[in-house]
């Protein structure tokens, strides 16, 4: 792999002055993850060129889900009804930000299972979905789908979602500004990414969790202050929230295991008051393993 350049430096500021974080990326043994001084942004370098990315996205990525997520990840069908309790978990997240008169976008549907649950609050709905056999499973469930944007010609959103899809782009900036430009007068762009300040990585000596966590696909791991940035620096206003999507039992396994896979362990016994006041000390102290975001336009 190679970055077009010599010289580590950050994407999204052009500073080269940076730390190391970690040399171990999954996936990629010639890749380092750095922290960069000026922005804060944390980022990997180097990165796969377009063209490599290109074919791993169309050749490699199902597989390298699989052995990530395990047994399911490649099956249309195994997908869209293992991540029904995903959509489920972002509904009160988005609903104050949706009308029943909107149209809405979603960047990498996947299989359309959140568009499906969406498509009783909003109008319309529309995916954009690069894999053949995820679009195509979608387009049978009635999911109007597409292959990229520019199937959509010059079609404007009142809401655009993009959810686990920035933290892999090259250019965070310069693609939320192409989003901005579809989006309606008073629209919203929809935004949820890993946050590089989850508990397992930033509090808890867990030496398993960041070889995981660094992998290859992710080119830039966001906190609160680097994402509220790279959205401002779009031309976007934003309001960024704290959101803990794994529970109790995930990070038990973590810390005892060293690996994942526990989420529901030991919810028999973990009761709902638990599970709540963790994850909300989770949130209230932005340890919390994501980041949501509402982006507008500027006034």
């Amino acid at each position: 792999m190679n970055a077009n350049t010599n010289t580590i430096l950050c994407r999204v500021c052009g500073s080269i002055d940076h730390t190391l974080i970690s040399s171990t990326v999954s996936g990629d043994p010639d890749s380092a993850v750095y922290r960069c001084q000026n922005c804060e942004l944390v980022y990997l370098f180097p990165i796969m060129t377009e063209e490599e990315e290109n074919a791993f996205y169309v050749s490699e990525f199902e597989d390298y889900m699989e052995g990530r997520s395990g047994p399911g990840w490649e099956s249309p069908e195994a997908h869209f009804r293992s991540y029904q309790a995903e959509g489920e978990r972002r509904l009160p997240l988005v609903r104050p930000y949706l009308s029943n008169d909107d149209s809405l976008l979603e960047i990498g549907s996947s299989t359309g299972y959140f568009l499906d649950d969406l498509s009783g609050y909003v109008s319309s709905v529309v995916g954009v979905e690069p894999s053949m056999a995820y679009r195509d499973y979608a387009l049978k469930r009635g999911i109007h789908t597409v292959e990229s944007l520019d199937d959509l010609d010059d079609s404007k959103f009142d809401v655009i979602a993009i959810y686990y899809v920035l933290e892999h782009l090259r250019d965070p900036v310069g693609y939320l500004s192409q989003l901005q430009a579809r989006l309606r007068k008073g629209g919203r762009i929809l935004i949820e990414v890993p946050n590089v300040d989850d508990v397992l990585l930033s509090r808890y000596d867990i030496p398993n969790f960041g070889p995981f966590y660094w992998q290859k696909v992710h080119y830039h791991v966001f906190s609160r202050r680097t994402l509220t940035d790279v959205i401002i620096r779009s031309g976007l206003e934003v309001d960024v929230f704290p959101a803990q999507r794994y529970d109790l039992s995930n990070h038990m396994v973590w810390m005892m295991e060293g690996r994942p896979g526990g989420m529901g362990r030991y919810t028999d016994f973990f009761s709902s008051e638990l599970e709540s006041s963790y994850s909300a000390a989770l949130n209230r102290h932005w340890l919390c393993d994501t980041l949501f975001a509402v982006a507008t336009e500027t006034d």
